[in-house]
């Protein structure tokens, strides 16, 4: 699984919250069909109403663990009914899951995923101890495709590394959506010294980072970092997964 940043997490939390609504905790996940598509476990405990599956992986990468918990009038009332937090290595998020036969909805997602080593990223970046937000999300799924997608994503990648060279640039936000079935993020901001930011993290293409209208002294530190110049664009591109995961 090469582009997972937010989305491998995303797409677990949403999908295995709406696969447990159904049936016992411990139950649903031996009779899901999951583990011959990737997903593995040590233990899950308890039941649908305040259960835990932990050692989750997914497709030979280690993902953490999911607590539930349910809400009967919630559920009575036609709302999100079950309430799913995770931490893992890669960070940690909470979403509450309303299941039906053909889609799962994932309302009020939180997630916070520092950008470190676990997601094999550049060394370069890892060290900034920048991370990627999503707040207040909403995502529906119909089996793995993805229908819909709303919230706010941030990022303070760009603000982090322009520090290092004198630069007070802004933390780059954007909206969270779906394109041909996938999920993606595009954001952007704008400096005070005119540069122009935009970063795209994509399900499928992983990250992609622009920056337009940069000075000189800009565009040399930015291509000490790996970034390359495109007619005067500064463009930074990599496959994010996490670390241990399958091509």
């Amino acid at each position: 699984m090469r582009s997972s940043t937010l989305f491998v997490i995303l797409f677990l939390i949403t999908l295995v919250g709406g696969l447990i609504a159904f049936t016992p905790l411990s139950f649903v996940l031996r009779q899901s069909g999951m583990a011959e598509r990737g997903l593995g476990w040590q233990q899950a405990r308890g039941s649908i109403w305040h259960g835990q599956v932990t050692g989750l992986s997914w497709r030979g990468t280690p993902v953490g663990a999911i607590n539930l918990d349910s809400d009967l009038l919630r559920m009575l009332g036609g709302g999100p009914s079950h309430h799913v937090s995770w931490v893992g290595q890669q960070g940690q998020g909470q979403a509450d899951i309303k299941a039906s036969r053909d889609s799962v909805l994932a309302d009020h997602v939180n997630l916070n995923l520092p950008l470190t080593d676990e997601w094999n990223v550049d060394p370069m970046i890892s060290q900034l101890g920048g991370s990627i937000r999503l707040s207040d999300g909403q995502v529906r799924l119909a089996g793995e495709r993805c229908e819909s997608a709303a919230g706010t994503v941030t990022s303070d990648v760009v603000r982090l590394a322009a520090a290092g060279f004198g630069r007070d640039w802004p933390i780059v936000s954007g909206p969270l959506g779906c394109l041909n079935g996938q999920l993606e993020a595009d954001l952007s901001g704008k400096a005070a010294d005119g540069t122009v930011l935009h970063m795209m993290f994509s399900q499928s293409a992983g990250l992609r980072v622009t920056v337009a209208e940069a000075d000189d002294e800009v565009k040399a530190n930015l291509a000490f970092a790996g970034f390359r110049d495109e007619n005067g664009t500064l463009i930074y591109e990599r496959p994010l997964k996490p670390e241990g995961s399958r091509p």
